[in-house]
């Protein structure tokens, strides 16, 4: 089409980026998993039981926003407890012969915030996400291949979920002048 070497870009083309930029900009558009590093919450900890994968996947999200994640409970001005993550899955569809063509996803994981004291800032809740995938005999292995990058999609997407719930709880705070001045309920 065009040879860029050393040019710059016909006007044209120049033109129509920008306005592509400003019309994605003004409409809210934003890439997945970009929180754009506005949620700015006190100090906080991550509390979870063992190796849960949500837990390392909301405090890498975390590390990416102007909050710090500490290491220590006693450095830290609000506590995340994580549940355990909940994994399952379910037939929706058989064929005539009785042979699964789809199933649903289930994934589901509990959260709860409170302050250095242990006064719930936020009460728990279940983060819970759903998809359906089909299901042939054929390409087994690639199936459960798939499965297994549809569930880290659902943990993703429930990160984020979770995201725009501190975000809420953060809102919420300052208009109310203290984050641990009680229990906030956020709609999921």
């Amino acid at each position: 089409m065009f040879a860029l070497r050393n040019r710059p870009l016909p006007p044209r083309l120049t033109l129509l980026l920008v306005a592509s930029l400003i019309v994605l900009e003004g409409c809210g558009f934003r890439l997945r998993g970009s929180t754009g590093g506005e949620l700015a919450l006190p100090p906080l900890y991550i509390q979870s039981s063992g190796s849960n994968l949500f837990a390392s996947a909301l405090r890498q999200a975390l590390g990416n926003t102007k909050t710090r994640v500490v290491d220590l409970r006693s450095a830290a001005a609000l506590i995340v407890a994580v549940g355990a993550e909940r994994l399952e899955r379910r037939v929706l569809t058989v064929d005539a012969n009785g042979r699964v063509q789809e199933y649903e996803l289930y994934y589901a994981v509990s959260l709860a915030v409170n302050d250095a004291s242990a006064r719930p800032v936020l009460g728990e809740q279940t983060i819970s996400q759903r998809r359906s995938f089909e299901f042939t005999g054929a390409d087994v292995l690639a199936k459960e291949a798939e499965e297994q990058l549809l569930y880290q999609e659902l943990r993703r997407s429930a990160v984020q979920s979770a995201m725009r719930r501190l975000q809420a709880l953060m809102e919420s705070a300052t208009q109310e002048g203290d984050v641990g001045s009680g229990v906030v309920e956020v709609a999921p």
